[in-house]
């Protein structure tokens, strides 16, 4: 028992840094710093020039905004139907924000799920609940994307895609462009890798739950990862525990966690496309083909390189998209998508943080 105190007390110390404005200010800095790069490196006074400000771009502008919240919404809905609407409104508000917040300081999406079960904890809601509703948001948000990113090569051409064709990236001042000639070997095998994980969390959570979970303990007890091993038990545990409370779910309540999910990730990939048909071309824009760099561009951000994936998404979008936009403007229209789907969300952190734990701590 002393020792599972420990490892909460632990545990709530490493949340509690995360939710530091050290780390906050730690995050802002680095992402605006090398957007700042990009754009000195790259920017054209005279590509900038040509840019009309109309009402149509202060709607799409807005709009992209709307559709951060929607997403909002989306996580909010889907957290109070897993945990059978025992979180208020409100409660379910503050949750999703401090758990995106998490997401945003962390150097990968997975580091989000511990803080969640942080987050629910404090918000009364029993251990395995928690742990539950952790599992199977993590699950919901990989399984679909593990769905949509094949879907998205098979509607989009591969050149189309990961823009083989896109002579700004040779032309271009800015750093590791030409990694992005390669960037179709780099997606499938992330994917690759991507797809195991998920695999074997549907595994664990829908066939043979202790056998995942005896998997992970022998697994993680070769030498290179056995610093990792009390982390792998705890995820078995929670698995095994997911996995028993799943049983018996109806198609209902299936069909709304995969929908609330599924408008989440569309208002998402949908930002992009609204920042870039904000400044040009909205009729000749291809808007599928935006949503396919976007997954192209999400799945790079999932490689744990910086917190948030801070200058990594922003290199990204401008490699990818520089020939749908403008080569000396692409990092100012990738800084806009950030500002848009990544700053608000830190924004939010520092505004919440006190007033979520002034409220869970004076009970």
């Amino acid at each position: 028992m002393q020792k599972h105190h420990n490892s909460d007390s632990d545990s709530e110390k490493s949340i509690n840094k995360q939710f530091s404005y050290r780390n906050i200010i730690g995050v802002l800095a680095l992402s605006f710093l090398l957007s700042g790069y990009l754009i000195y490196v790259s920017f054209d006074i005279d590509s900038f020039r040509l840019i009309t400000w109309t009402t149509s771009s202060l709607f799409l502008i807005v709009l992209a905004y709307l559709l951060l919240g929607v997403r909002h919404l989306a996580y909010m809905y889907r957290i109070r139907h897993i945990t059978g609407n025992v979180l208020s409104w409100r409660q379910s508000f503050e949750v999703i924000t401090l758990w995106l917040f998490s997401s945003a300081v962390t150097p990968s999406t997975v580091g989000g799920a511990a803080v969640a079960v942080y987050l629910l904890k404090k918000e009364k809601i029993s251990v395995g609940k928690s742990a539950t509703t952790s599992m199977l948001t993590v699950f919901l948000d990989q399984a679909l994307f593990a769905i949509l990113a094949p879907l998205f090569t098979l509607l989009v051409s591969r050149h189309a895609m990961f823009a083989k064709d896109a002579g700004c990236r040779s032309q271009s001042d800015l750093p590791l462009m030409r990694v992005f000639h390669d960037i179709e070997i780099i997606y499938y095998f992330a994917y690759v890798f991507y797809l195991i994980l998920v695999l074997g969390l549907a595994y664990g959570l829908f066939v043979n739950a202790g056998a995942f979970k005896s998997f992970l303990s022998s697994f993680f007890r070769l030498p290179f990862l056995r610093r990792w091993r009390d982390d792998a038990i705890q995820t078995g545990e929670d698995i095994l525990e997911t996995s028993l409370e799943l049983k018996g779910k109806s198609p209902v309540f299936w069909l709304k966690a995969f929908g609330s999910t599924f408008v989440a990730w569309m208002a998402l990939f949908f930002i992009s496309l609204c920042i870039i048909a904000a400044f040009f071309n909205a009729d000749n824009l291809q808007w599928l083909v935006v949503m396919a760099r976007q997954a192209v561009i999400w799945m790079i951000t999932l490689i744990p390189a910086t917190p948030g994936g801070a200058g990594v998404a922003e290199i990204s979008f401008s490699a990818l998209m520089c020939d749908l936009t403008s080569p000396g403007l692409v990092p100012i229209m990738a800084l806009m998508w950030r500002m848009v789907s990544f700053y608000p969300y830190l924004l939010m952190g520092l505004i919440f943080i006190p007033r979520w734990m002034g409220r869970v701590y004076r009970r």
